[in-house]
Order: structure tokens, then C-alpha cells, then sequence
């Protein structure tokens, strides 16, 4: 039986923050990438680098340190990822983060991490996350890709307008009680159908209907305006 972990599922924000991944390979890679998309400013430290990890080094997105690892690479770090094949490299690297109180993560490695990275998929802002407690990565990763046939590529810009419709409305009226039943309205409208078609039409009287009583006409052409004017 696989080795399983209760967790507690959290999103962090590592905007700007320093994380070291310590393994060049294609995991590292991904690992890597993964982390420049929620922001983060990478330091890496391998032997060798993957092509990919070579460019992102030449391009200064990441910082590269070439060679072993050593404990003191981890000063200054908010998050730790090992990505190697080296299973003793491995427990030191857990270690060494463990004892300086950082999240590590250990990748396969579900008994040396304190946080498992979950298979996710992005759309936009939205992320959708699916974790096994680590008993099964497969199954994550075959319901991460079930999930991008549900989840299609045009439920990132409906977030958006989602999030534009949210702000107009709450710049009205802030705190007001019927605003959670709007916004449950919303989410069960037609409106992601009218923004993918690019029915213009349709997604008039939408925003009519439920927001004419709030926003003033300036702010539903505009709104409607924003939804035919992204790519």
C-alpha cells in the first residue's frame, strides 16, 4: 500500500519570494516552470541543466548555481523543492529544510516532504488542484486531464469578466446583502455560452437583466464592450 498523508490544502502566494529547486533534470524543469508561473524567483543548483533550464539561465529568469548542494544554499529560501534521482541527496535536502522550519518537497518522495504538490490545472486565474494524500499521483493525473475536457481554454477569460462584473458591482454597493444571491445568479446564467459564441445579443440581455437594477448604462456597455474585446 502506498505511503499516505493527511494534508491540508492551501494556496500559497510566492509572488516575488525566493524557492530553491535543487535537481536540473526534466523534473526539475517542470518544477521549475511551475514555479516561475505563481512568480516565485528560482534558484536552481545542479550539475547539469536540461536545454529548457539552460534558457530560462541565459534569459535570467532563474538564478543557477552550479554544483553539490550544501545547507546553506537554503538561507534566505521561503520554499524548498528536491527533484533528483539521488535518494540519500534527497534526505538531505529534507532534512537540512526541516530543520530551518521550510516547507520542502521531495518530489516521489511523499515520506521526506511536509507539502505534496498536487496535480493542477490552470485556466486563467482559475486553478483546480486534486491531491490522493499520495497513495496514487496516476489517478491525480488522470482526473487532471478528464478535467481539462470540462474545464475548456474559455473558462479563463469567463473568470475574468466574472471578476470585472464583481468589481463594478461591489463599487455600488459594497456589503450589500443581496450581492451573494447576484453573484450565484450570474454563475447560473447562460453567460459563459453567450462569451463563447460571441453571441452579443444574448449576453446584452444577460447583463441586463441582472444588473440593469445596479449598474448604470455607462458600466453595462462597458462591461459588454470588455467581453467582445478580449482575443
Amino acid at each position: 500500500m502506498g505511503y499516505k498523508v493527511k494534508v491540508y490544502p492551501v494556496f500559497l502566494n510566492i509572488v516575488d519570494k525566493p524557492c530553491l529547486v535543487v535537481g536540473g533534470g526534466t523534473i526539475g524543469e517542470r518544477k521549475v516552470e511551475d514555479l516561475l508561473i505563481a512568480g516565485a524567483q528560482v534558484t536552481l543548483v545542479s550539475r547539469e541543466l536540461t536545454p529548457g533550464l539552460q534558457s530560462l539561465w541565459q534569459k535570467g529568469a532563474i538564478r543557477y548555481l552550479k554544483g553539490e548542494f550544501a545547507p546553506h544554499q537554503l538561507e534566505g529560501m521561503v520554499l524548498v523543492i528536491g527533484a533528483t534521482d539521488d535518494p540519500e541527496l534527497n534526505q538531505r535536502i529534507s532534512k537540512a529544510a526541516q530543520e530551518r522550519g521550510l516547507p520542502v518537497n521531495i518530489v516521489d518522495a511523499p515520506a521526506l516532504c511536509t507539502f505534496i504538490v498536487p496535480a493542477s490545472l490552470r485556466r486563467g486565474e482559475l486553478t483546480i488542484a486534486i491531491g490522493t494524500g499520495g497513495l496514487s499521483p496516476a489517478l491525480a493525473k488522470k482526473l487532471r486531464q478528464e478535467l481539462e475536457d470540462y474545464f475548456g481554454p474559455e473558462y479563463g477569460p469567463y473568470l475574468e469578466f466574472l471578476g470585472a462584473i464583481r468589481g463594478k458591482v461591489l463599487s455600488r454597493r459594497r456589503d450589500h446583502p443581496d450581492n451573494l444571491a447576484l453573484f450565484n445568479r450570474l454563475v447560473h446564467s447562460p453567460l459563459r455560452e453567450a462569451l463563447v459564441s460571441q453571441d452579443g445579443p444574448r449576453l446584452k440581455g444577460i447583463l441586463e437583466e441582472l444588473l440593469a437594477p445596479i449598474l448604470p448604462p455607462e458600466d453595462l456597455n462597458s462591461l459588454q464592450s470588455l467581453a467582445f474585446s478580449r482575443p
